[in-house]
């Protein structure tokens, strides 16, 4: 080593520099070790394609545009809902709301009375909890009665909004819309359904049963349909008010508010007078307002709808005369002579000409059944099935049937329902929808159900396994709920906690009762019931108390009634005393006692 190494301590001999290498060598080797491979995490490939399990944020507008219907201010543009059912519509357009008193699941049941009670119990003004008198809807989608909700916003802190009692939205005077109840019309017979033929063009999402005006010049597919045109009101998403209408509702709410007033009159509520009267006023103001509209070009369209839809139904019946007539066989073998007005409305061959380009294809059309009352009910698949094979193609479907309903199943429409059942695409995302399982016997009858006896079959089993699955499920929740709040099934009522009580009654009272003489049981007890067994034995102890033996005499009642009542006595004079189960009396009152042992179903008579 040189001088000027050992100076600055550093050693780059080659020696020193094996000993590096050699230090920095892994041994694992040695010792028979050896890490693992580091692996990798490769994250899986994301799907762009959504999922119909995947759940939408809560939006309170889209609740109110799937659940109700719309009646229109006539001077919008609704051109942009004929393309998608999903856009909003503007609230300052709306001037009504359309509220179906029952819901579709409720309709579709066995039982038409029973469903208008639970609609009439789920409709009340929470605010006074009564039937809603001029009911008005905040943007939110809650009714209130409109004096309620007038009387909630003038107590508020601001006078221009308040927070909504139930959702604690915004809520403004000048948001609030008419409602008007809907009252689908009962079923002819109980678990009988009646259905139209719906048909729906691709190009427009408006909806309406098959008919004479539908579709026809009366009712364009791109064209907001006014409110008294065949089958809108109960079956158009939103249709056109006209000022007739608009003032009869709102004469109707006035009838209502004067008898909302002279009920608080008789009560002598003065302040909820002052806010009917607050009511009635701007119930005044929209009349003025409904006046208003009573112009020009809103009446030229109004009379043109009303002329064109009465020259489509007397085209549509003096073609419906003139074939009863040609079905009809000739009573004297005259063929009677045609009117030419008749002929003038028939189809006739249209001629051919050359050089012509060809007409475009139809536009395809879904034709699909819905609930008469215009509610969202509609087939099962599978019966759509049935009456494809029985009529060979939909337009083929007879107008209206009558089915009787076997089972209802809810659902709410998103994009895998809609990609399976396509005729659904006009109705709005979250709906509630309900699709029946019927028995279309009468409608095909049996030839036609006989190439589907195995599916439907499989259909029945599949229901009953579900409907024994869910009351399983259902009697599970309930115990759960039992076991939450204490509650034992079967379970007498007891103290909770150990009750002695000194066994002064005779030990023969509870004894059980000794079988008397043949011939007395075949002279009095022949038709007496054998005494009910509970979970205390063969007799409780409140039955050995109070019920009589008919073998005993009057003199052992009354020493029974003075044993126990010596017995009461004897057990206030113990709690006084603040004695326990192991104080009392002593010497005679040795005997044992009787320990009632509460908290259940468990729990037993104990001797010590």
């Amino acid at each position: 080593m040189s001088a000027a190494q050992r100076v600055s301590g550093v050693d780059n001999s080659p020696a020193s520099k094996r000993k590096m290498v050699a230090g920095n060598q892994s041994l694992n080797h040695l010792l028979n070790f050896s890490l693992p491979p580091r692996q990798t995490h490769i994250p899986p490939p994301r799907r762009s394609r959504r999922t119909g399990t995947q759940q939408g944020i809560w939006n309170k507008e889209k609740f109110v545009n799937a659940q109700y219907r719309f009646v229109m201010n006539p001077n919008g543009d609704y051109t942009v809902h004929f393309a998608d059912p999903d856009i909003y519509y503007q609230w300052q357009d709306i001037l009504q709301v359309i509220v179906p008193r029952s819901s579709a699941l409720s309709i579709a049941g066995s039982s038409a009375d029973v469903s208008r009670d639970l609609a009439t119990e789920g409709h009340a003004c929470p605010i006074c909890l009564s039937p809603p008198a001029a009911p008005r809807m905040t943007k939110c989608g809650h009714i209130f009665c409109f004096p309620c909700i007038l009387h909630y916003l003038g107590t508020s802190e601001t006078t221009k909004w308040a927070r909504c009692p139930i959702c604690f939205d915004s809520v403004a005077s000048h948001q609030l819309r008419s409602v008007h109840w809907y009252d689908e019309p009962t079923a002819p017979e109980q678990g009988l359904l009646q259905m139209r033929l719906m048909e729906r063009p691709q190009i427009t999402t408006l909806a309406l049963p098959r008919s004479p005006t539908w579709p026809s010049d009366a009712l364009p597919p791109h064209q907001a349909p006014f409110h008294f045109m065949p089958d809108v009101f109960a079956f158009s998403k939103f249709m056109i008010a006209t000022p007739d209408y608009m003032i009869n509702e709102l004469s109707r709410e006035l009838d209502e508010l004067a008898t909302e007033r002279r009920t608080l009159e008789r009560l002598g509520d003065t302040l909820g007078v002052t806010f009917v009267d607050a009511a009635e006023e701007k119930v005044r103001r929209q009349l003025a307002k409904a006046n208003a509209l009573d112009i020009g070009p809103i009446q030229e369209a109004e009379l043109r709808a009303r002329q064109e839809a009465d020259a489509i139904s007397e085209r549509a019946r003096r073609r419906a005369e003139y074939e009863a007539q040609r079905r009809e066989p000739s009573t004297n073998g005259v063929v009677e002579e045609v009117p030419d007005a008749l002929l003038s409305t028939t189809a006739r061959a249209p001629r051919v000409r050359k050089n012509v380009n060809p007409p475009p294809p139809s536009s395809s059309t879904y034709f699909f059944y819905q609930a008469a009352s215009g509610a969202p009910i509609f087939l099962h698949p599978l019966d759509i099935r049935v009456l494809l094979a029985r009529f060979g193609s939909y337009a083929a479907f007879p107008d209206a049937i009558t089915v009787r309903v076997e089972a209802a199943q809810e659902g709410t429409v998103d994009d895998a329902l809609r990609k399976r059942c396509k005729y659904l695409g006009h109705v709005p995302e979250a709906a509630d929808v309900v699709f029946v399982e019927a028995d279309l016997r009468a409608v095909v009858g049996d030839d036609a159900l006989a190439p589907f006896e195995a599916a439907l079959r499989m259909r029945r089993a599949r229901r009953k396994d579900k409907d024994k699955k869910d009351d399983k499920a259902r009697a599970k929740a309930e115990e759960r709920e039992r076991a939450k709040l204490g509650i034992v099934h079967a379970a007498p009522p007891a103290p909770p906690h150990p009750v002695e009580v000194w066994e002064a009654v005779p030990d023969d009272l509870f004894a059980p009762q000794q079988e008397p003489p043949r011939d007395a049981v075949d002279e009095q007890h022949d038709e007496e019931p054998e005494p009910a067994r509970g979970a205390w034995g063969s007799r409780s102890f409140a039955a050995a108390l109070h019920t009589s033996r008919e073998h005993a005499s009057e003199d052992a009642h009354e020493d029974h009634a003075e044993d126990f009542d010596n017995a009461w006595a004897d057990f206030e004079v113990q709690a006084r005393g603040g004695g326990g189960g192991g104080g009392g009396r002593r010497g005679v009152n040795k005997k044992s006692k009787l320990v009632i042992i509460g908290g259940g179903g468990g729990g037993a008579r104990r001797r010590r």
